[in-house]
């Protein structure tokens, strides 16, 4: 089908406010830490960042509770850390854990001992000094954060200007129909993008390293949503585009009317 300059804009408008939207499920969903349960155990989903809290907390606390290591270690993996209540209790640990790994905190995370109480069930523990937890700041995650945010404001201010400079060019009905649907189908395509390819395969194959392993257990709690709002603006993308290519006459978006061309004979009033 033939492709007006407003059509063009309205395609790069359709790409990048895609893009945009993307950029930001991603920076919400992985990138915005959080002292929810439903964060912490998506992070407590992974085995080795379970390991590397449980060393901590069982190396600064095992001998003042009088038990093995390998005991309180067991009791620690099986009943607090990977169960939602316990998730729950490490809520606040896991939010500043988050914060270290994507950059956005430069102190090292220390566990005090109220929350050793909280997690060992013990007050004798209460007195201890703070345990650090050896969390790095992962390179990967830090860039990817910022790059994201700059990729919005890239993106949302070109989208902008080609929304605009379409609408100026005053569109027929069939070209708003029509990017209206390249939007819907660019959205699906952001969607699994920025929601699934890139926090759950992209990252993972730069940077294997544990703390790492947290963008893919974050992204994949939402993957239902990423999956149903795919479908969905796949379906109104085909719609709308097939809507835009039916018969008819073509006219401007602006005009509500058909104007037919004047004939002077047709008028048999005219001489």
């Amino acid at each position: 089908m033939e492709r007006s300059l407003a059509g063009m804009l309205f395609l790069v408008a359709a790409v990048a406010f895609s893009i945009a939207a993307g950029a930001w499920w991603m920076q919400r969903i992985v990138f915005t830490p959080d002292a929810t349960r439903a964060t912490a155990e998506a992070m407590l989903s992974n085995p080795d960042i379970r390991q590397e809290i449980n060393t901590v907390v069982t190396g600064a606390t095992a001998d003042v509770l009088g038990v093995s290591t390998p005991e309180l270690g067991t009791y620690l993996e099986t009943q607090i850390l990977s169960t939602p209540a316990g998730a729950a209790m490490m809520g606040p640990i896991m939010e500043g854990a988050h914060n270290r790994v994507i950059g956005k905190r430069d102190v090292s995370i220390r566990i005090n001992g109220n929350q050793m109480v909280e997690i060992v069930r013990d007050q004798r523990v209460s007195e201890i000094p703070p345990a650090i937890l050896p969390i790095p700041v992962v390179g990967t995650l830090s860039t990817t954060r910022v790059a994201l945010t700059w990729i919005m404001i890239v993106a949302a201010a070109i989208g902008a200007i080609a929304l605009v400079c379409g609408l100026i060019t005053r569109p027929e009905r069939r070209d708003v129909l029509r990017g209206l649907g390249e939007f819907c189908l660019a959205m699906g395509a952001s969607m699994i993008l920025f929601g699934y390819l890139m926090p759950v395969h992209m990252i993972t194959a730069i940077d294997n390293s544990t703390w790492a392993q947290i963008a893919p257990h974050l992204a994949l709690r939402v993957l239902p949503v990423v999956l149903g709002a795919t479908a969905l603006f796949g379906v109104c993308g085909v719609a709308l585009l097939l809507a835009s290519t039916s018969g008819g006459p073509r006219r401007q978006f602006s005009t509500p009317l058909s104007v037919a061309r004047y004939r002077g004979g047709d008028n048999p009033g005219w001489s």
